[in-house]
């Protein structure tokens, strides 16, 4: 594994890690949005404790299928840091 490898198996991790709640979180804001406009309640909580219950909902349905790819990743790294040092 180079250090090149290393930096984009990070950014992939992070994506993998992020990419779910942050999906989600843009679905929920804006399905939230529409319907507040559509009502015609400007009520900023409203929003913010629907993301908020989306994102606990899904960091519960899917944390463990996200910690994986981070322990994969967290493992390939580890065993790749003597080639890292030695070059």
């Amino acid at each position: 594994m180079t250090s090149s490898e290393v930096s984009v198996g990070a950014w992939v991790a992070f994506a993998e890690l992020a990419a779910p709640v942050l999906l989600a979180m843009l679905i929920v804001g804006l399905v939230a949005g529409v319907l507040q406009t559509m009502t015609q309640i400007r009520e900023a909580s409203i929003a913010f404790i629907l993301k908020l219950s989306c994102v606990a909902l899904i960091v519960t349905v899917s944390g463990p299928l996200m910690m994986s790819g981070l322990e994969h990743y967290a493992t390939r790294l580890i065993t790749a840091i003597p080639s890292l040092i030695h070059g």
